[in-house]
C-alpha cells in the first residue's frame, strides 16, 4: 500500500507508510490499505451521513 506523505500523518515503518491520525476513538486501522474505518459501514444511498461517536452510529445530514 503506497501512501504519501502528509503534514500530521506519522510514518510507520512496520507498515512502509503514512497513516492519517485516528478521526475518532471507535475507528479501527484497516492493516491493508492504512485507513480508518467506522465501527459500522456507512450505509450506501442517496443521503449524506456524518459519524456519531456517542452512538457509534451515522446520523443523516439534514439538507438546510
Amino acid at each position: 500500500m503506497a501512501s504519501f506523505a502528509k503534514i500530521g500523518f506519522p510514518y510507520d515503518e512496520t507498515r512502509d507508510a503514512f497513516i492519517a491520525p485516528k478521526p475518532y476513538n471507535s475507528w479501527i486501522l484497516n492493516e491493508t490499505t492504512c485507513l480508518w474505518n467506522a465501527p459500522v459501514a456507512m450505509p450506501i444511498n442517496e443521503n449524506k451521513y456524518s459519524w456519531n461517536e456517542s452512538t457509534l452510529s451515522w446520523d443523516i445530514v439534514e439538507k438546510i
